[in-house]
């Protein structure tokens, strides 16, 4: 082969090279998505468990002896006082034959001596038989009676043990173990060596629980009193409704995790259930009806989100700008930072900027003057506000509803991300004016600034000066549920939210957009605010997996190329011409090809 044809090969097989390299740097990835939509999102803990009687009685004889009858199998429904077992009466019996024989000789005997002191009294009274006489006669006739006492006491023992001889049922229930069977002989419970025999068990199935094995890390979540949903192997389409009786103090161990068991008493009247069934319990710990919801793969923290804007077409620092931008705008980046966040009760996501003080919605106005973010801002304690202050300004809330009114929608806008912080402020002292009341008592009022901190002060949603009852006395409420009227308050109470990144995805363009989160399960996330009903939101799962397989792809290229420049020498010094080095083929030894 000539020299210019080794050229020509060597210059075909580099293009074939280069468009491989460029077609995998080319190749796009399907993002699915998903509406916004609403739904019903269920709270619960769950656990696996077995059925079990709640009242396991033993049955046992008091008599020992050879069973002659048994009328009662496993699974037998007995009523109270049923025969479960005959003994072997014979020595019972004659024992009490003879205990009712030696009754009526004692008797016979007390008639007699009861004559004969009858007889010794009148004889002494005529001074016919001495003194020793007639005490002899009456201690024959105490004695007499003693032996009558005595008598009687033993024929009821007689008895008693010939009652024993037949066991009956103690109460009503089912046979649940037999551990004896006809012509064995046992031992009495009450004299034998060891307890006695144990003929039979039996319990009341009409109720049974369910001891379940809760994590501890869900076993705060759970309280005596709560209903809870079981499902049985034998029945998984069939759910049995229960309530949770006691939680056990004891941890329990098993390969290294710690649970608590939790009892749970069920009805099971139509006898579906049986001991020894396994099953799983849920306990219902929050039910939101009717919310916007997203699905999980669609949310990201603020520190994911910039990673993954390459796999959707954006730039990362574009993104990370416009996260931070909509942070500022709903509440600012300055003063709180993560320490406001937390007293605010929002936990932090891993990812919020540093200085993230408030979300969409989650608007903090018991601060004097400042601007958001600023020194008078996030951190700062609302006024104080006295009660009487207090109920001034409820009755101002009570006498124009109409500006009460336009308080919770100024409050809404503001949740809904329509105006920003400074214009709710602004807008919101206006009609605090118009009430006749000053801006910062009506916050005092509604932050926290009450002395004693009572429970009708509290702010909702965290203070919001424009969140005030309207004149029904009703809190407002924040958008889909997100916040929840405290019991005897007149406002409602922050609810425990999150904040998220989504895309939003529009004409085929991706967009991030912040969003507050509430209640979530194992597969959607309440959306408190930041989206609309019927938006499309990008499922990020592929792409995060993309994301990670570039990293790993640029870090092994840095380590076999230019991160490691004694590996690039080496390989430089094997390359034909020595020229080329490191495996981006770069010339001269330079980095690899990114």
């Amino acid at each position: 082969m000539t020299a210019p044809s080794v050229t020509t090969s060597r210059l075909l097989l580099l293009g074939v090279l280069v468009a491989a390299c460029k077609k995998e740097e080319v190749q796009e990835i399907t993002i699915p998505t998903a509406a916004v939509s609403r739904r019903t999102i269920v709270l619960d803990a769950t656990a696996s468990g077995a059925i079990e009687p709640i009242n396991v009685v033993e049955v046992k004889s008091k008599s020992s002896g050879q069973i002659t009858q048994m009328t009662v199998e496993t699974g037998s429904k007995i009523s109270r006082g049923d025969l479960l077992v005959q003994l072997e009466t014979r020595d019972v019996q004659n024992q009490f034959d003879q205990a009712r024989a030696d009754l009526n000789a004692a008797e016979a005997r007390l008639q007699v001596s009861e004559a004969q002191k009858k007889r010794n009294d009148d004889l002494f009274g005529q001074r016919i038989i001495t003194a020793q006489e007639h005490e002899t006669a009456q201690l024959d006739y105490a004695n007499a009676q003693a032996a009558v006492i005595r008598a009687r006491t033993s024929l009821d023992l007689a008895q008693q043990r010939l009652d024993d001889a037949t066991v009956r049922a103690p109460n009503s229930g089912t046979i649940i173990e037999k551990t004896v069977s006809l012509g064995q002989v046992i031992t009495s419970a009450t004299s034998g060596v060891g307890g006695g025999t144990t003929l039979l068990k039996m319990a009341d199935l009409t109720k049974v629980r369910m001891r379940a094995l809760f994590n501890e890390t869900d076993i705060g979540q759970v309280t005596p009193g709560q209903q809870t949903t079981v499902t049985v192997d034998a029945f998984p389409d069939r759910p049995f409704r229960g309530t949770v009786e006691k939680i056990e103090p004891q941890a329990v161990i098993q390969q290294s995790v710690t649970m608590f068991p939790v009892l749970i008493n069920l009805d099971n009247s139509e006898g579906l259930l049986k001991p020894g069934m396994n099953g799983e319990a849920s306990v219902l710990v929050e039910r939101r009806e009717n919310v916007l919801a997203i699905p999980n793969d669609a949310i990201r923290t603020t520190r994911e989100a910039p990673m993954l804007a390459g796999s959707m077409g954006l730039i990362p620092d574009s993104v990370s700008a416009a996260i931070q931008a909509q942070m500022q705008q709903f509440g600012g980046m300055g003063g709180g930072g993560r320490r406001g966040a937390q007293e605010q009760g929002l936990p932090n996501m891993g990812g919020p900027p540093r200085g993230m003080r408030m979300m969409p919605g989650d608007v903090d106005l018991p601060q004097q003057g400042g601007r958001p973010g600023g020194q008078g801002g996030a951190g700062r304690q609302a006024p104080q506000a006295s009660e009487a202050d207090c109920a001034k300004y409820r009755d101002a809330l009570a006498k124009k509803p109409a500006v009460a009114k336009q308080l919770a929608d100024l409050r809404q806008k503001m949740m809904d991300g329509q105006v920003d912080f400074a214009a709710m402020r602004e807008q919101s002292t206006k009609l605090y004016a118009e009430l006749g009341v000053d801006a910062m008592i009506a916050r005092g009022c509604q932050g926290g600034g009450r002395p004693g901190g009572a429970p009708g002060a509290q702010a909702p949603n965290g203070g919001q000066g424009g969140g005030a009852a309207p004149a029904g006395g009703q809190a407002a409420t924040g958008r889909q549920g997100g916040a929840r009227p405290t019991q005897g308050g007149e406002f409602p109470t922050r609810v425990r939210t999150r904040t998220g990144v989504v895309f939003v995805v529009a004409n085929g363009t991706y967009t991030p957009k912040v969003v507050r989160l509430g209640a979530a399960n194992f597969d959607y996330t309440e959306v408190i605010s930041g989206l609309n009903e019927g938006d499309q939101v990008a499922l990020l799962a592929t792409a995060a997996i993309q994301a990670a397989r570039d990293s790993s792809n640029a870090r092994f290229r840095q380590m076999t190329g230019g991160g490691m420049p004694g590996m690039q020498r080496q390989q430089g010094s094997t390359t034909t011409g020595g020229g080329t080095g490191g495996a981006g083929g770069a010339p001269g030894g330079g980095p690899p090809r990114q």
